[in-house]
């Protein structure tokens, strides 16, 4: 992706992912079609598709949907359904004429995306009043365990994030020329996680993604998240992992 790399065209990085990841998108991505009022769309295209799991819960709101994803690993283990189909793309580049959909999501992705041309390409390909979704999702908390705090600094000291730009979350970004705001909205997400769960979902984010590309066995990742929780679960099936959702919700201006 232009501007910063990508971690997740690693080997088998799709496969991790899809295992790891919290399937939350269809309640989150339902939240955002409910302000823009419940608008159905005939043609939508899903944008860092990944392992489709966004582009899955858009075909839930539209006739059939396109995912695109500048990593083949990641498409390579993408979900197969009726009225859903993938495509090799970058967002800054869409290979489609224009005014060809009603609707575009992107989950976890715009930070990681040369956002003049990718919103371009966005007016490009939308026609006249389509919706546009920009969502994310990110684990900050773990309730009622405050050592968490200090071993997410210990996380970040070990295996630290890759460069990325802007947050979705920033009203400023979303609001490109071309584009109405129809609604941000943020909330509190609770997920339950066993520690395999949770070690799993490490594994899917970049600052571990990054690791694995740069040479450290995943196996290896893994044990040290395992070994490292035990204190945070403290004999515990699960905790309540508190993740934080925004939504960016926008219209293509006539």
């Amino acid at each position: 992706m232009t501007g910063v790399d990508n971690p997740f065209a690693a080997n088998d990085v799709g496969v991790v992912y899809d295992r790891g990841r919290p399937f939350h998108h269809p309640r989150t991505l339902g939240r955002a079609v409910q302000l823009l009022g419940d608008a159905r769309a005939a043609r939508g295209l899903d944008i860092a598709c990944g392992t489709g799991m966004s582009t899955i819960a858009l075909r839930s709101h539209a006739d059939m949907v396109v995912g695109v994803d500048v990593s083949p690993e990641m498409l390579r283990a993408a979900r197969r359904v009726p009225g859903v189909s993938y495509l090799f793309a970058r967002a800054e580049r869409l290979p489609f004429p224009g005014d060809s959909f009603d609707a575009v999501t992107c989950c976890s992705g715009i930070h990681w995306f040369d956002q003049p041309r990718f919103f371009a390409e966005l007016h490009r390909v939308l026609r006249p009043g389509a919706w546009v979704v920009l969502y994310d999702h990110y684990f900050f908390r773990m309730r009622g365990t405050p050592q968490f705090r200090a071993w997410i600094e210990e996380l970040f000291a070990r295996y630290p994030l890759p460069p990325r730009g802007a947050a979705v979350g920033d009203p400023k970004v979303a609001a490109d020329e071309g584009f109405e705001v129809v609604a941000d909205e943020s909330f509190d997400d609770d997920i339950d996680m066993t520690r395999d769960e949770f070690a799993d979902y490490q594994l899917t984010v970049s600052h571990c993604v990054a690791a694995a590309d740069r040479g450290t066995p995943r196996g290896e990742l893994r044990a040290w998240l395992i070994e490292s929780t035990e204190p945070l679960f403290d004999g515990a099936a699960t905790k309540t992992v508190r993740f934080y959702a925004a939504i960016t919700c926008l219209r293509r201006s006539a």
